[in-house]
C-alpha cells in the first residue's frame, strides 16, 4: 500500500461541490476539534461521537491493526460539513473499507450539518462517495453496514446510493409526556404481570433498582453485565466478545468528556445481595439507547427480572424529560412489545479489485442460499443427525 501523509486533500470543481475540498486524516487526534465541532453544529448518533469512536479505537480497532480514514468535505469557508468515520480493516487476506466501530456499534453513517451540499442532488452526491472512495486508498472492498436513514430528521445520503439496501431493522419508543400516558398505552396484563413478579421477588429480599450507577458502583455492576452477557452468549451458541482482548475493556473505559449531553448510563435490579439484572446503555439529545441488557439465571428467570429493570428505566427517562427509548439493533421479539414499527437500516457494498469480486459474489452466494427455503431445511436436518450417512460396507 503506498505511504500516506496523516492528512491529505482533494479540491472539487464541479458543482454542488465548487470550491470545496475532500480531506483525509489517517489519524484521529488531527482531526478532533473538528470532529466535535461538526457534530456539534449537524446530526448524529451517539455512536458518531468523538469519546465512542477514539476509545473504540484506542481499545479495540488499533489492536486489530484497522487504518484510520475519516474523510472530511468542507466547504469553500473551510467549514466541515460532512464528517465520514471510516476504516480499513484486514479480514483475512480482504482489505475492506467500512465505518469504525465494527461490531460494538449499532448506527453508522457520517456526521451531516444541514444544508450541506449536496444534501439534496443524489446523483451528484453518488460522484461525491466515488470521489471519497478513491481518496481513502488501496482495499479490495467497502462493507458499509447498519447505516440510518434518519440521523435526527435529516435524510442520510448514504442509503440514497445506487445498491443501497435495507438489510436489519431497529426499534425505538416515542415517549409520551408522563408514565401515566404510557401505562394506558400498555397491557394491563403486562402491567399485572410486573407487580406481581416485583412481589414474588420481594420475598427474596429487599428490592433495589437503581437507574444510574455513580462511579463508585458503576466498575462493579459493568463487570456482573459482562459476567451474565458472556454467559447468555456461550447459551446461544454466539461469540463470546468479552472473552476476546479490548472489547470489556472499551465498556469500562470510555467516557465522554467533551460531548455535552452524551453520558453511559449503568443500571440494576437488586434483590437483597444479587444482582439479578443489569443494563449497559447510552444518554444523548434526549435518546436513551437501550444496548447491552442481561439478567440472572436460575430461580432468578422465572421473575422476568430484564423486563422488570427496563419497565424502570423507561418509566425513569419520562421522569427525566427524554423524549426517545431506542431499543437499537435486533429482531428480538420483546422489542416489538412497545413499540410496531422498525426504523429501517441499509448496508452498501462494492468490490475494487479482483479479490474483493471474488469476495463479494460469494457474499452473494451464501445469501442466496439463505432465501431457500429447502436447503435451510436440508441443513436443518442435517445438523440434527437425521439424515444418516450411508452404512460402511465391509
Amino acid at each position: 500500500m503506498p505511504s500516506l501523509s496523516n492528512s491529505n486533500s482533494v479540491a472539487l470543481a464541479t458543482p454542488p461541490y465548487a470550491g470545496c475540498r475532500l480531506v483525509l486524516h489517517t489519524e484521529l487526534a488531527p482531526v478532533r476539534s473538528r470532529w466535535l465541532a461538526t457534530l456539534a453544529a449537524g446530526a448524529g448518533s451517539v455512536f458518531q461521537t468523538w469519546e465512542w469512536n477514539a476509545t473504540w479505537y484506542e481499545t479495540i480497532g488499533q489492536r486489530h491493526g484497522v487504518l484510520p480514514r475519516i474523510i472530511e468535505l468542507r466547504d469553500p469557508a473551510d467549514q466541515t460539513r460532512v464528517l465520514w468515520p471510516l476504516g480499513i480493516y484486514r479480514r483475512g487476506r480482504l482489505r475492506v473499507l467500512d465505518f469504525l466501530g465494527d461490531v460494538v456499534t449499532d448506527y453508522r453513517a457520517p456526521i451531516l450539518t444541514p444544508g450541506f451540499p449536496g444534501h439534496d442532488d443524489p446523483a451528484a452526491f453518488e460522484v461525491l462517495w466515488r470521489q471519497v472512495l478513491k481518496l481513502a486508498g488501496r482495499a479490495d472492498a467497502v462493507d458499509l453496514r447498519r447505516m440510518p436513514a434518519l440521523l435526527d430528521e435529516l435524510a442520510n445520503p448514504m442509503v440514497g446510493l445506487r445498491r443501497a439496501r435495507h438489510t436489519e431493522n431497529a426499534y425505538s419508543l416515542r415517549l409520551p409526556a408522563s408514565v401515566e400516558q404510557l401505562h394506558a398505552q400498555q397491557s394491563t396484563k403486562r402491567l399485572a404481570d410486573n407487580r406481581r413478579s416485583l412481589r414474588r421477588l420481594a420475598d427474596h429480599g429487599a428490592v433495589r433498582i437503581e437507574p444510574d450507577h455513580t462511579d463508585a458502583g458503576r466498575d462493579a455492576v459493568t463487570q456482573t453485565m459482562a459476567e451474565q452477557k458472556s454467559r447468555r452468549w456461550r447459551e446461544t451458541g454466539s461469540r463470546d466478545w468479552f472473552a476476546e482482548p479490548g472489547y470489556l475493556d472499551f465498556y469500562r473505559t470510555l467516557e465522554f468528556t467533551e460531548t455535552p449531553g452524551a453520558q453511559v448510563n449503568v443500571a440494576s435490579l437488586a434483590v437483597g445481595d444479587a444482582c439479578v439484572a443489569t443494563h449497559w446503555g447510552l444518554i444523548f439529545r434526549g435518546r436513551h439507547y437501550w444496548i447491552l441488557p442481561t439478567y440472572a439465571e436460575g430461580p432468578w428467570t422465572r421473575y422476568s427480572c430484564g423486563r422488570l429493570l427496563m419497565q424502570a428505566m423507561v418509566e425513569w427517562d419520562i421522569a427525566q424529560g427524554r423524549t426517545v427509548f431506542d431499543l437499537t439493533v435486533g429482531d428480538e421479539a420483546y422489542k416489538k412489545d412497545w413499540v410496531s414499527e422498525p426504523s429501517l437500516l441499509y448496508r452498501w457494498r462494492a468490490a475494487l479489485s479482483v479479490r474483493g469480486s471474488l469476495w463479494l459474489a460469494g457474499q452473494h452466494l451464501r445469501e442466496w442460499a439463505r432465501d431457500q427455503a429447502w436447503l435451510r431445511g436440508a441443513v436443518r436436518r442435517l445438523r440434527g443427525g437425521r439424515l444418516k450417512a450411508p452404512a460402511a460396507k465391509y
